[in-house]
């Protein structure tokens, strides 16, 4: 899965006691096609595409013998991003094409990215 790193970073506010809050951050981003129509009608809802994006942490599982086993997210924020075939129309093959346009639809830019070999839950 194509990992991004962004910048600022993702946050997150949670009430952790009725006078206390804690700030959750996370510095990376993965991003999943939910709906893609292949055959789409200009300007109709058969013309959204739609990602699920997850904002958060790369983790490692631990190995027994205390190496780095395989990495998962660690989500602190989901988002749901739509864009019509037109805004998409140069995405071809390669998917950061479309993790620069999620970042430019949100506001922050990407600082590099990473394939692992992160599930996609």
């Amino acid at each position: 899965m194509l990992v991004a790193k962004i910048n600022p970073l993702a946050k997150r506010i949670v009430q952790t006691t009725p006078f206390t809050q804690t700030e959750l951050t996370g510095e990376f981003m993965v991003a999943r096609c939910t709906q893609l129509n292949i055959d789409p009608t200009p300007n109709s809802p058969t013309d959204e595409i739609i990602f699920a994006v997850r904002f958060g942490n790369v983790k490692y599982y631990q190995n027994p013998d205390g190496s780095n086993g395989n990495p998962l997210m660690d989500t602190v924020i989901s988002a749901r991003v739509t864009f019509t075939s037109a805004e998409l129309s140069d995405w071809g093959t390669d998917d950061t094409i479309v993790y620069q346009k999620i970042a430019q639809k949100l506001g922050f830019t990407i600082v590099s990215t990473e394939n692992l070999p992160i599930s996609n839950n």
